[in-house]
């Protein structure tokens, strides 16, 4: 296992180098755009492309790689902002779409679009249909700006499902309770990690089981091409509710009503609150209206402290009933 997460820790401390490295943007030297990470990118290099909206004497080339996540690929989606494109006449126009090619990126023969092309002065959205798992794929930025004028600058940054990994899920546990995460999408070649290990039968797998002892975050880290990617997850150990233990029904508009915090969540909930004699004097089934503190008469209840049950009714959260006391201010 240790040998294990050394050789991730070491693949992607030399896949962040070698993203670091990168310069070039060219046809035969495309740069790594790697996904929620914003690239820097200059428009330098002459290129002829004549391929959809694009007819440019200088392009730049990015690449990127789809997720493992071979049951739904899903589609990605890139902006490109912060442009600086400015020739003699005034902002010049940028094109730009993702294709798929056969060899060179800048040989409109072998190449197929994977969406729409965009194009304009200012910032742009590029957004694809499904792409397909595990492939590689081309960004073509096109302009007739001449660099040799002034430069042409952007920022790209790509994003969605098809290019990420994804954990799931989000849990609310009972104390010594178990539940699976799983992590979908990443390259299974190079694995996995999640941080930290605490609870887990192991850290290095896509599926893991989780038995907390207490409110925790992991976070996976894995690799889709030369990309680190990452994703978390929580998993809450104990109630889903937050219960005030007291309120001021006293008709000046602060904290008049009992509202309990997450309750909305569980329209089946059921609460029931009592006197110190076990008499039942609300209930409520769902949460919608908070409790303003009057008897089931409709009248004031007086000052003092009362007692509560509160059943979630969710078949997905298997918790007990809560219980405890709340007071009555006035």
């Amino acid at each position: 296992m240790r040998l294990h997460r050394i050789g991730i820790s070491l693949l992607l401390a030399l896949l962040t180098s070698a993203s670091a490295q990168l310069a070039a943007q060219s046809c035969n030297n495309p740069l790594t755009v790697c996904p929620e990470a914003p690239q820097s990118v200059f428009i330098t290099e002459p290129a002829f492309l004549n391929f959809e909206c694009i007819d440019a004497s200088y392009v730049a080339v990015l690449k990127f790689r789809s997720n493992h996540n071979f049951a739904n690929p899903g589609s990605a989606r890139i902006r490109i902002s912060q442009v600086n494109c400015e020739g003699a006449a005034g902002p010049d126009t940028l094109a730009a779409v993702v294709v798929s090619a056969s060899g060179d990126p800048c040989d409109a023969a072998g190449l197929t679009a994977m969406g729409p092309c965009v194009s304009g002065v200012d910032d742009l959205v590029w957004e694809s249909s499904t792409l397909v798992h595990d492939s590689e794929y081309f960004l073509l930025i096109g302009t007739e700006h001449n660099p040799a004028d002034t430069l042409c600058a952007m920022y790209v940054e790509l994003e969605g499902d098809g290019v990420t990994m994804d954990a799931c899920c989000n849990h609310t546990l009972i104390p010594g309770a178990s539940e699976t995460l799983t992590v979908v999408g990443g390259d299974p070649v190079y694995g996995y990690t999640w941080t930290p290990e605490f609870y887990l039968s192991d850290p290095n797998e896509a599926t893991t089981t989780v038995t907390p002892a207490e409110t925790i975050s992991y976070q996976v880290d894995g690799v889709i091409g030369d990309c680190q990617v990452t994703s978390s997850v929580t998993v809450t150990v104990g109630s889903p509710i937050g219960v005030p233990n007291s309120f001021t029904p006293n008709g000046d508009g602060i904290n008049d009503f009992w509202g309990i915090d997450g309750i909305s969540a569980f329209p089946g909930t059921k609460v029931e609150v009592f006197n110190r004699w076990g008499q039942l004097v609300h209930r409520s089934l769902g949460y919608a209206q908070p409790w303003d503190g009057t008897g089931r008469s409709g009248k004031p209840l007086n000052p003092g402290t009362y007692y509560y049950v509160i059943e979630l009714n969710d078949e997905t959260l298997p918790i007990p009933p809560e219980t405890g006391h709340v007071a009555i201010i006035r």
